[in-house]
C-alpha cells in the first residue's frame, strides 16, 4: 500500500514539474535573442588591433 501511493506521488510531482518547466519555456524563451549585425559585429571584435592585448602582454 505504501510503495504504490508514494510511486503516484513521486509521478504526480513529477508530471507538475514537467508542466511548470513547459509553461516556464513557451513564455520566456518563445524566439531566439539574435542581435542586430551580430556576426559583423563579432568579426570586428575579433579581427581589431587596437586593442590586442589590453593587460599588456602575457604572464
Amino acid at each position: 500500500m505504501f510503495k504504490s501511493s508514494l510511486r503516484r506521488d513521486v509521478v504526480i510531482i513529477l508530471l507538475v514539474k514537467l508542466a511548470i518547466l513547459t509553461s516556464i519555456k513557451t513564455i520566456w524563451f518563445d524566439a531566439p535573442s539574435i542581435p542586430e549585425n551580430g556576426s559583423a559585429r563579432v568579426a570586428e571584435h575579433l579581427l581589431d588591433k587596437r586593442d590586442a592585448n589590453p593587460e599588456g602582454g602575457p604572464r
